[in-house]
């Protein structure tokens, strides 16, 4: 099995539905807060790829992309 991630417009969105329940595919539409949980986790897996980083350096890169901290 295959994953596919489509970013549609709002106003497309059940046409986009429609069309894949017709061909059996499965649908889910992601909240908000599981695009901000996928994006915190790609984050920490780049993270764990570099050296130390000062805790500043991370606040202000998470305050840049909307998290509070």
């Amino acid at each position: 099995m295959k994953t596919a991630i489509v970013y549609i417009p709002d106003k497309e969105e059940n046409i986009f539905i429609s069309l894949m329940k017709k061909f059996s595919f499965k649908t889910h539409v992601l909240t908000e807060e599981e695009r901000k949980d996928m994006a915190m986790a790609k984050w920490i897996d780049e993270g764990m790829d570099t050296e130390d980083v000062p805790k500043e350096k991370v606040y202000k890169y998470l305050r840049k992309h909307g998290v509070n901290c």
